[in-house]
């Protein structure tokens, strides 16, 4: 991407409330409960300093479903057992429903830019959500108590392994992301029409980030224009107003 991108982050959407300058467990009716898969757990990252459009395009870390499914990065997936799934969906929950877990040490070091991890886990119609600003980053400082390691520790060796021996994710389901060009960014090479068959995203005034959910015959347009999008590089493209736009796209999850 361009240096214009590269100097602005998009928003993060924090999904706990802070107390005392600690994040604190939701523990509420779930609205996703009747929804069929629904995550039964969640990593993700979020903020941090990142380039524009970055946070749409990253996807969770772990999602792992009441099926057993687990997906890592959008990129691919494994079952689990349901003893294994019953043991994780546990350990948890253990964890998240207690706030004190995500409350830093006093005097702990505090590293600037990164991003912050958030664990959410659902079970019996409820939600419980833990927000840890730079947690793999303080692993060595013990930031946090034991029990938040102890469940990063447990989600790494399944993301490692559903990352190692997984089949793909390819789902004809993406997320487009479209950064829109300044009239006075150069662009190398010649600049491609916009792709037939994949719609136009539509800027807000003064904005120059969109995003689109694709599926079916949409998606798989956007895949054969551009079938390995670079995520360092953004490609170029011409809209029919004779803008251009930077472009990328991930895979979108099954509860997306």
């Amino acid at each position: 991407m361009n240096r214009r991108s590269l100097l602005l982050a998009a928003g993060a959407v924090g999904v706990t409330t802070a107390v005392g300058g600690a994040a604190a467990a939701i523990a509420a009716d779930d609205p996703e409960a009747g929804r069929k898969p629904r995550p039964m757990l969640t990593w993700e990252l979020v903020g941090g300093f990142v380039p524009a459009g970055w946070n749409a395009l990253r996807a969770p870390r772990l999602v792992a479903y009441d099926d057993g499914v687990l997906i890592a990065d959008a990129a691919r997936r494994l079952r689990l057992g349901q003893g294994e799934l019953r043991s994780l969906r546990n350990h948890a929950t253990t964890v998240l429903r207690d706030p004190a877990n995500a409350r830093r040490r006093p005097g702990a070091p505090i590293i600037a830019d990164v991003p912050s991890t958030v664990f959410t886990a659902r079970t019996n119609g409820r939600k419980f959500s833990l927000r840890f600003e730079g947690l793999e980053e303080t692993r060595r400082d013990k930031a946090y108590p034991p029990p938040a390691y102890s469940l990063l520790e447990h989600l790494t060796q399944l993301r490692d392994r559903v990352n190692r021996s997984g089949a793909q994710w390819h789902p004809d389901a993406v997320r487009l992301v479209a950064n829109l060009m300044q009239a006075a960014q150069p662009s190398t090479g010649a600049v491609p029409p916009w792709p037939a068959g994949v719609p136009v995203p539509q800027f807000r005034k003064d904005e120059f980030l969109a995003q689109l959910d694709l599926r079916d015959r949409q998606a798989r347009a956007l895949m054969r224009a551009l079938p390995h999008p670079d995520q360092a590089q953004w490609p170029v493209h011409r809209l029919p107003d004779g803008r251009r736009a930077q472009v990328s796209w991930r895979f979108l999850l099954p509860h997306e």
